[in-house]
């Protein structure tokens, strides 16, 4: 890049480096969610985190149109660099004037290069994730959802007048069982333990931000 024929690098790695590349992790990245990890469980997803669960045209604007416009665009690229070739703009200084000239052979072997080692990283953790559950002896998946996890609740007290002192103890064992304290000091604030009641508790869990 520092050369005197920097420019041309620099020109060369922002055409190719990133413009084919991005659409190909694009297109991974749609079927990795749309197809492999499915759009019903991502929308279930989002409805968990915001709360609201987008329109179903976004299900199948995921799995057909973006997928397939991606791939269109990636199809129309390659098919325009095989048939047309890459090219570049140079400086003529005999004419003093631009024109447009192919690349030599070694450039096309650096582009070829920049665009598969930019795509590279996807396929390969793809690859090494499957070998990695393959050879690694595990459990065979549960059916269904698995066991709910309790988790106690708390919130963030107003004023640490209303915190007991006997409540600052850490965990205790009771009969083999960890117990939490009523209230829990984090730093310079104090916590306290919401009641569990069940289902109940999801609208003060909202009103209360915690």
């Amino acid at each position: 890049f520092t050369q005197r024929s920097g420019n041309y690098f620099v020109t060369m790695f922002d055409d190719y480096s990133a413009t084919l590349p991005l659409v190909i992790v694009v297109i991974f990245e749609t079927i990795s969610v749309a197809w492999v990890y499915g759009t019903d469980r991502f929308l279930d997803d989002i409805e968990v985190m915001l709360k609201w669960r987008p329109p179903v045209v976004y299900k199948y604007l995921w799995k057909y149109v973006c997928l397939l416009a991606m791939v269109g665009l990636l199809g129309a690229s390659l098919l325009r660099m095989v048939f047309k070739g890459p090219t570049y703009t140079a400086w003529n200084q005999t004419k003093g004037s631009e024109m447009t000239l192919e690349y030599p052979d070694w450039a096309l072997v650096m582009i070829i290069l920049l665009i598969v080692f930019a795509s590279l990283p996807v396929p390969v953790g793809y690859i090494h994730t499957l070998l990695k559950h393959h050879w690694t002896p595990n459990a065979p998946p549960q059916e269904g959802p698995g066991p709910e996890v309790h988790r106690e609740l708390y919130t963030k007290c107003s004023s640490t007048d209303q915190l007991d002192s006997n409540s600052h103890q850490p965990f205790i064992e009771e009969d083999g069982v960890r117990t939490r304290a009523v209230f829990l000091p984090a730093g310079n604030e104090h916590y306290q333990l919401l009641s569990q009641q069940g289902e109940e508790e999801e609208e003060f869990e909202q009103d209360t931000g915690v």
